[in-house]
């Protein structure tokens, strides 16, 4: 009751239990901070989707530090420059992936704070793999040719597998290079494809489809510059405050509805605070 009648004493509450941070910072107002991320609906997008927002992730990342009274712009960027963004401190975080960091070797720089998984599907054409696409393995698929976006966190895992990858500067061309028959798959997160299949071809969706198994699951959250250690206090104090008053789960809903819950949609560190916040835990957040 008292998360639902006051909010600002839960948020106090909270601000108050973490260590490191002057009662004056704590309270502070008119701080702003801007952040480097990219162009990927509907995780982080410069336009808005109407009745939802700039995407889930900005959202969630917008809220958690709206409830530290911090305000956030985003500076949208391609994803090759992500990495070095943070690392040259021109941007005291990404909200990305560190998966990306960890693929260029520079994730020893860095600290994340993660707010949800996302998994990446071979998108394809219906008319193309009439039964579908069935394979065992990822180095089953050497002969076709398949798009992907250049920098992305799939990079080592298909390279590993071998695959002839034709290497694509935006997920928006990937996927008209799929719709033109130029490339046999193109290489997307789930939602983040079907939203775009669907912005792109409302009246021809049907066409496309995606393969069951993911062939990467990926992490999103907010990647700091280890030096930014007030930053991720206070973040990470935004995540305590959204997760005990609901909004983290409103804005999950307003973007996946129920379709997202299930055991590999939250972090590690998601279930671990949910679980010390509330003494008895929500099934939504529990695995069978």
């Amino acid at each position: 009751m008292l998360n639902q009648r006051y909010p600002w004493v839960l948020s106090l509450m909270i601000l108050a239990s973490w260590p490191g941070l002057t009662q004056a910072e704590a309270t502070s107002a008119g701080s702003e901070v801007r952040l480097s991320t990219i162009e990927y609906p509907p995780l982080f997008q410069s336009t808005r989707i109407p009745g939802k927002g700039y995407g889930v992730a900005s959202d969630l990342t917008q809220a958690a530090f709206e409830a530290v009274n911090i305000r956030v712009k985003f500076d949208y960027i391609p994803m090759a420059r992500a990495v070095d963004s943070v690392i040259a401190e021109h941007h005291p975080a990404n909200l990305g992936s560190i998966n990306w960091f960890i693929k260029d070797r520079k994730d020893q720089s860095v600290k994340v704070v993660n707010l949800f998984n996302i998994g990446f599907k071979l998108f394809y054409k219906k008319v193309r793999f009439p039964k579908g696409l069935d394979y065992e393995r990822l180095n089953d698929l050497k002969t076709l040719q398949i798009g992907n976006v250049r920098g992305s966190s799939t990079t080592p895992v298909v390279n590993k597998a071998g695959l002839n990858i034709r290497w694509i500067s935006t997920l928006e061309q990937n996927f008209k290079m799929l719709n033109a028959d130029r490339i046999d798959l193109a290489v997307s997160g789930e939602t983040a494809g079907w939203t775009l299949i669907k912005s792109l071809y409302p009246d021809t969706s049907y066409q496309f489809e995606a393969a069951k198994k993911p062939i990467h699951q990926v992490p999103i959250g907010l990647v700091f510059h280890r030096s930014e250690r007030n930053l991720i206090e206070r973040f990470s104090q935004g995540i305590d405050i959204i997760l005990q008053n609901g909004t983290y789960m409103k804005i999950v809903h307003r973007y996946y509805g129920d379709e997202v819950l299930d055991e590999h949609f939250l972090t590690q560190n998601i279930r671990e605070r949910q679980s010390l916040l509330n003494e008895e835990p929500n099934p939504l957040w529990t695995t069978q």
